[in-house]
């Protein structure tokens, strides 16, 4: 892609209060997770502590998607932007709150993780649709690599924050900090909605609005007819399936597999966002998209799952660290290419839906992943789990490689009909 467009966003405000959303939250998100898994774990020294409180934030996400994609597309998107980073800077705050004075309640953790990650599902749906109504079409994709590349490498960071605000410091600070990084992302969303204010109504001014149910019919409706979208999205709610234990386990791995702390665990985090990071900004030099489909199989599925097998059969800080690196450059790549893809190829009265259904497709196997990872981290150890579930994400990849319409999805720009 030529430098034009990376040239253009420089001088464009609405996309750098965009990016400082992105970074801010990142930055929060991170601490505040890691904090959330490690406190948790440390302090029960129980597989299903993690497991109850991995399938609290999975069970928001599925439980709040739906409403939230049709929300996106019937409100104006900046404002729920603020709505919901103000709710997570509620959620953290108060979980710092309730550490500092009372420790650990198990059942209020899960409660406020469930608030916390119902927000996060609204603001995921939120960012992902409002993008393209800031940016020129030919603008998107270095856009994406742009925000995604930061935030990602302001995640790594992070994750060496958390981990050293944990030991040194304490959770509740390191909830406090998180909370403090959503305020940022607040008052990035409340300048984005002074600056550039939308219309309440996505459909136009004076349409009349549908009820929720029928307009998440409608999406439903829309995505059948996409083959290419649908099988994509269905190949993503495997591979998440699959690689839900892993990723939400690598606090096992890392205490238990390679006996190791707090800081080599950030490292470990820090190694697969900084692989993200790259994998996301390299999209806007190639010609990725025009194979989107092939593009996301190989190296979402395949590359993942090549990554977790030779974590669990070859155990070592380093191997962990090389394999979380590549793993987050296959996924960092494939993820930049489908989201632009999406944003490309789905209609804007359609795009919070779309991306509401495709993050419940996603997203529906993690709470009964994580509680089987859980059983079978207990019963048969990590190293075990990491070979057989690497194993399996090869094979899905090579099962999802053999699917006509997927294998040709081209994620470049084209006309596409109005939904509904």
């Amino acid at each position: 892609m030529a430098a034009t467009p990376r040239r253009g966003l420089l001088r464009n405000r609405n996309f750098w209060d965009y990016f400082g959303m992105n970074i801010a939250s990142s930055m929060a998100g991170q601490v505040g997770n890691l904090a959330v898994i490690w406190y948790v774990f440390v302090l029960t020294n129980s597989p299903l502590a993690v497991t109850i409180v991995g399938a609290s934030e999975t069970l928001a996400a599925v439980i709040f998607s739906l409403p939230a994609g049709v929300w996106v597309d019937r409100h104006d998107r900046r404002r729920l932007l603020l709505v919901a980073n103000s709710v997570r800077v509620a959620s953290l705050g108060l979980l710092a709150a309730m550490t500092a004075a009372f420790g650990l309640s198990l059942v209020a953790v899960v409660a406020i993780v469930f608030a916390w990650n119902g927000a996060t599902e609204l603001y995921r749906s939120t960012d992902h649709s409002v993008l393209p109504d800031l940016v020129a079409p030919e603008e998107v994709t270095d856009a994406n690599g742009l925000t995604r590349s930061g935030y990602m490498l302001a995640s790594s960071a992070s994750n060496f924050v958390g981990g050293a605000l944990v030991v040194f410091a304490g959770a509740s600070f390191a909830f406090a900090f998180g909370a403090a990084g959503y305020a940022v992302a607040a008052a990035f969303s409340a300048l984005m909605l002074l600056r550039f204010r939308a219309g309440a109504n996505p459909r136009g001014p004076g349409a009349p609005r549908p009820k929720m149910g029928s307009q998440a019919r409608e999406g439903f409706r829309w995505l059948w007819t996409q083959k290419g979208l649908l099988q994509l999205s269905v190949s993503a709610a495997v591979f998440n399936f699959l690689a839900s234990v892993p990723g939400f386990f690598v606090v096992v791995y890392v205490s238990v597999a390679l006996r190791a702390d707090a800081l080599v665990f950030g490292v470990v985090l820090a190694a697969y966002v900084v692989g993200r990071a790259a994998g996301s900004l390299a999209v806007g030099r190639t010609n990725a998209q025009a194979h989107a489909g092939k593009v996301w199989v190989l190296m979402y599925g395949g590359l993942s799952g090549g990554s977790v097998l030779l974590q669990g059969a070859f155990p070592s800080v380093w191997m962990a660290v090389a394999a979380n690196l590549v793993m987050g450059v296959g996924t960092g790549f494939a993820g930049n290419v489908w989201l632009t893809s999406a944003q490309h190829l789905v209609p804007s009265p359609m795009r919070g839906r779309y991306f509401a259904i495709d993050g419940l497709l996603s997203f529906v196997g993690g709470p009964p992943a994580i509680v089987a990872g859980g059983l079978l981290v207990a019963a048969f150890g990590i190293l075990p789990v990491y070979e057989a579930l690497g194993a399996l994400l090869l094979a899905s990849a090579a099962g999802f490689a053999l699917m006509k319409e997927l294998r040709a999805l081209d994620g470049r720009p084209r006309a596409v009909p109005a939904a509904g």
